[in-house]
């Protein structure tokens, strides 16, 4: 088969699975990703509504749940949890994030951890950036006061209203807020576990599009868009 046989084969799957849907694709999203969702909407062949919010937070209600079609988590474990449940099936990695320190004032870097800092992070309880960038910290012997949001968006808040100095937030939310590199830190890899980001298809009657969906996220098209915004 051609490759161009192959892409016309794979638009039409597509078409048929949303075409027997004939409904919205509901998708729980992670916080930090909800910038380079909103750019990949337009190129999908189906309605897409959106739910943001922490992994953790998004992965209890689909425990409790919660009617999503498609979960892409800031994280591996939670998807694969749901997986192991029987709740979901197709985990798949599309995407690797990246952590930053972003600042109002002063050099960010290592040594702006300071005491007299306040330093706003996601709840490492529930939020996968939080969780590394608690072990980034824990790493450096930083001493700043942390200050615990539900989420990397509502971390980034925080800093942005000046209720903290500076917060750990995904490379991908300075690149949509276009933020000047000098305002922030790419924190090096090697002070936090790789932040695999898996989405997975959540058992229930949307399950072709959904899997249609995972798949266009491994699209050539999306692919790009999720670099330009941030991700690997």
């Amino acid at each position: 088969m051609g490759r161009w046989q192959a892409k016309a084969l794979a638009g039409i799957t597509t078409a048929a699975a949303l075409a027997s849907v004939g409904e919205p694709l509901r998708v729980a999203v992670a916080s930090n990703f909800q910038s380079a969702f909103a750019s990949l909407e337009t190129g999908f062949p189906g309605e897409l509504v959106a739910t943001y919010g922490s992994s953790g937070l998004l992965y209890a209600q689909i425990v409790q749940g919660r009617g999503f079609d498609v979960f892409l988590s800031a994280d591996a474990d939670r998807p694969r949890a749901l997986v192991d449940d029987g709740r979901a099936t197709a985990p798949t990695v599309y995407a690797t994030g990246r952590l930053v320190l972003v600042v109002n004032r002063g050099e960010p870097g290592a040594r702006w951890l300071s005491a007299d800092k306040r330093v706003a992070l996601a709840n490492p309880e529930t939020a996968p950036y939080g969780r590394a960038a608690l072990e980034a910290m824990q790493r450096l012997g930083a001493d700043a006061k942390r200050i615990n949001g539900l989420n990397v968006a509502q971390a980034f808040h925080f800093a942005a209203s000046g209720a903290a100095d500076g917060a750990f937030v995904a490379l991908a939310q300075v690149v949509a807020q276009d933020i000047p590199p000098e305002r922030y830190w790419r924190v090096p890899e090697h002070l936090y576990a790789p932040i695999e980001q898996v989405g997975v298809v959540v058992a229930g009657r949307n399950e072709s599009a959904a899997r249609a969906f995972l798949d266009y996220l491994a699209s050539r098209s999306a692919r790009d868009l999720i670099r330009q915004a941030g991700y690997r």
